[in-house]
């Protein structure tokens, strides 16, 4: 195994913890007040049995404002993995797997540049409204290991790139789709009255499920030309997304159900049909 998949493997056994992490304040009930943050906070019984938990709960927060600080980081670390070391001399023949981390380390560029405006020109954040700690951690950790692995994938594959195929621009269309629609959630939850229910047709947090399908779409733009630590990085990425998410819309469901009652009457919280 060279240092790359070494790289890669590390980055797949600390997003398995951050999953199991997430898994275990979900379903250990009196750790189950660590997932609350902005309008999930409202639900009633958040408090935890735990003292220390509450206590942990209360005063281990950050602004939810600090949201930014995950798109800064994803934009900068995404800008710079355009200086990868990939030196002439050691360019191998063009390689479409290399085109493939190519068009990932793009699009996770684009991704942080555009919720990098949003967050500052179209959300708007409560001063009040908080985060527990944790949250902002986990965050921040994705984004890194995300960032690491697509550098790590061009410094291994370093090639020239070949020619994009139908299927290349099927995922990019795909993707192109997933960004605009959410930007427009993001634009509406923006212009909503606060903590008012929200018009949406199919699920509670559309953002989420759209935002599952972008790293649906980089995930399949890692394995689509072969199986390797690369892809396993970006398999973990997207399963760490689908549960963090998955999680999320369930409590902003339980927020809707109790505050709404029979006005709310979506039946999905993110994925239409399963969840």
């Amino acid at each position: 195994m060279n240092f790359s998949d070494q790289i890669q493997l590390l980055i797949c056994f600390i997003y398995g913890l951050l999953i199991s992490s997430i898994l275990l304040v979900t379903f250990a009930q009196p750790l189950r007040t660590l997932l609350k943050y902005g309008k999930n906070l409202q639900v009633s019984g958040n408090k935890s049995s735990n003292q220390f938990v509450n206590f942990v709960a209360v005063k281990f927060v950050v602004p939810k404002q600090w949201f930014k600080h995950f798109y800064i980081c994803l934009f900068s670390l995404a800008t710079a993995s355009f200086f990868y070391p990939c030196h002439e001399n050691t360019i191998k023949p063009a390689s479409a797997a290399f085109k493939n981390i190519k068009i990932i380390q793009i699009l996770l560029w684009l991704q942080g540049g555009r919720r990098l405006i949003e967050s500052y020109a179209v959300t708007k954040f409560s001063p009040k409204s908080t985060m527990n700690f944790s949250h902002y951690i986990v965050g921040m950790a994705h984004y890194i290991l995300i960032s690491t692995a697509t550098y790590f994938g061009l410094w291994e594959s370093c090639s020239a790139s070949t020619a994009l195929t139908t299927t290349d621009y099927i995922l990019i269309f795909a993707y192109g789709v997933a960004v605009v629609q959410q930007f427009k959630v993001h634009n509406y939850l923006a212009n909503l009255r606060k903590y008012s229910l929200p018009q949406f047709k199919v699920v509670a947090s559309p953002h989420y499920f759209w935002e599952i399908v972008i790293y649906t779409v980089l995930f399949t733009f890692s394995v689509k030309e072969r199986v390797n630590m690369i892809s396993a990085s970006f398999l973990a990425a997207l399963a760490f997304v689908s549960v963090n998410l998955s999680i999320t819309s369930l409590e902003t469901y339980k927020f809707y159900v109790q505050k709404y009652g029979h006005d709310f009457k979506l039946r999905w919280a993110i994925l239409p049909g399963i969840l």
